[in-house]
């Protein structure tokens, strides 16, 4: 009688903790517009690069396993995987990253954002997730993200994505082009090469439909 009192007090215990753990991992819920900065710390993240200090392998990129953001979206905090066997949905590492978040965020609050590449944070919009596919380019990702409704800015002002070290390259624009060599947007036929190109890597990518692809390219050529 006395073991099954105390195993059932040991469950209730557990029980508890679990649900005491996961109302403190936050996760976002709401309308929530990320700047600039913020789209481009999550891009480091996604591509398993981020800052030498954060990435823990010297070899390989890491496998992104939390990203928090301030719910004004302009500050952010993430971790990486350490195991390379992979991690498990922790809801205190959850926590542990909010809070890293909220030490920079000049008082904002911080939520949960993704684990690993699936988005969580809940903004009354379609669910999002980033494919392997997604993964060809940075630019996709972000466009991905404004059409979810979580960034309002122009993606072709973003940075690009060192695609063998996974951190941000001030070079190379998002779309992989070199900054240095690039003419500046005066040019209509130069804005004209540049949209399709975009467009042509999200209907690579499956992102868009080739019937949405048709309608987009000839509302490009019709503005010009």
């Amino acid at each position: 009688m006395f073991m099954k009192k105390f195993l059932v007090h040991i469950i209730l215990i557990i029980f508890t903790l679990n649900n005491y753990t996961v109302a403190l991992a936050k996760w976002g819920k709401g309308e929530l517009k990320m700047d600039a900065q913020t789209v481009q710390h999550f891009l480091e993240y996604i591509y398993g690069g981020g800052s030498e200090k954060l990435n823990l392998s010297k070899d390989k990129r890491s496998d992104p396993l939390v990203f928090s953001v301030s719910e004004n979206g302009d500050w952010s905090n993430y971790y990486y995987c350490p195991y390379v066997q992979g991690c498990i949905d922790d809801p205190s590492v959850q926590h542990q990253a909010n809070l890293g978040c909220e030490k920079g965020s000049k008082g904002a609050t911080c939520y949960t954002f993704a684990i690993g590449k699936r988005i969580v944070w809940k903004n009354g919009n379609k669910k999002m997730k980033i494919k392997k596919k997604d993964m060809k380019s940075p630019f996709i990702i972000a466009k991905k993200l404004q059409d979810a409704g979580f960034f309002d800015g122009d993606i072709n002002k973003l940075y690009g994505i060192n695609m063998k070290t996974g951190r941000t390259d001030k070079t190379i624009n998002i779309t992989g082009e070199d900054k240095s060599t690039v003419v500046a947007d005066t040019n209509s036929e130069s804005n004209i090469v540049k949209e399709l190109t975009n467009l042509k890597l999200l209907l690579d990518s499956g992102s868009i439909t080739i019937e949405e692809f048709e309608i987009a390219k000839k509302k490009i050529l019709d503005s010009q």
